[in-house]
């Protein structure tokens, strides 16, 4: 299958068809319920797994829509745009049944003050001059911490000492420095901002390597997702922007390690 004249190959699919979010969304979720102690239903999963997806494909069909052409996903959705909308007229209603439904009313207020703030950023991105705030990685820590509050809003509850907020500021920072690198891999950006992301990303691990006592397995998959960042950084400019794209988010998969038997 093509997009545009270029064949996407199949490693790049989940990525162009913004699967690659949900799967980092779902998986982080499991790993905080597990390290707060807290039972988690399918139900959250799926409904958070949906909502990303919805948000990450809006954000991209409103690139689409504003010219964006620079990367394989930005030319996928110039051209499908029509079916991606025509599938949110299925997901968007099943996702909110799930939550009527199934969500306890404290878990669903919760989502509807996220879907305000994530409302809130999208026209923020979209309709008001974008250069006005690249220079403060605006949209990179939005969507940072956004994404951080959304994995962890099952648990919130319990997020009572500092050890915990910590656990998820630090979880939001990987975050935004994994959208900086994806935002530098897509504007051919490779060569800048080096030392300020090892720098960032040297912090992160350390301060993870704190959390070792209080949120062990939080701790763990920080240190590890922290890791290989950096490894990353040092070695971007020996990798194409695709595999850049990618290996950014594979990055995030480190729950793999601590939740599977």
């Amino acid at each position: 299958m093509e997009s545009g004249a270029v064949k996407i190959p199949l490693w790049l699919w989940p990525n162009v068809l913004s699967l690659d979010a949900p799967i980092v969304a779902v998986l982080w979720q499991a790993l905080f319920a597990r390290g707060f102690h807290v039972p988690l239903s399918p139900w959250p999963m799926l409904v958070l797994a949906a909502t990303v997806w919805l948000i990450y494909s809006a954000d991209r069909v409103l690139d689409a829509k504003r010219g964006l052409s620079d990367s394989l996903r930005h030319r996928f959705y110039q051209r499908h745009w029509r079916f991606i909308v025509a599938l949110w007229t299925l997901v968007i209603p099943a996702t909110a049944w799930l939550a009527l439904e199934h969500f306890p009313r404290v878990l669903f207020e919760r989502g509807l003050l996220l879907l305000g703030l994530v409302g809130a950023y999208l026209v923020t991105v979209h309709v008001f001059d974008k250069t006005v705030f690249q220079t403060l990685w605006f949209k990179e820590t939005a969507v940072g911490v956004l994404f951080a509050l959304g994995v962890s809003v099952t648990t919130w509850s319990e997020i009572r000492t500092p050890a915990d907020a910590v656990a998820l500021t630090l979880f939001a920072v990987l975050c935004t420095i994994n959208c900086v690198a994806i935002e530098r891999a897509e504007s051919e950006q490779r060569e800048s901002e080096h030392a300020v992301l090892s720098g960032a990303i040297t912090i992160a691990l350390f301060a993870s390597a704190l959390l070792l006592i209080r949120r062990p397995i939080l701790a763990e998959a920080e240190i590890v997702s922290a890791a290989a960042l950096l490894l990353l950084n040092h070695a971007r400019l020996g990798l194409s922007r695709n595999a850049l794209r990618v290996l950014a988010d594979v990055t995030l998969l480190s729950p793999l390690l601590f939740l599977l038997p």
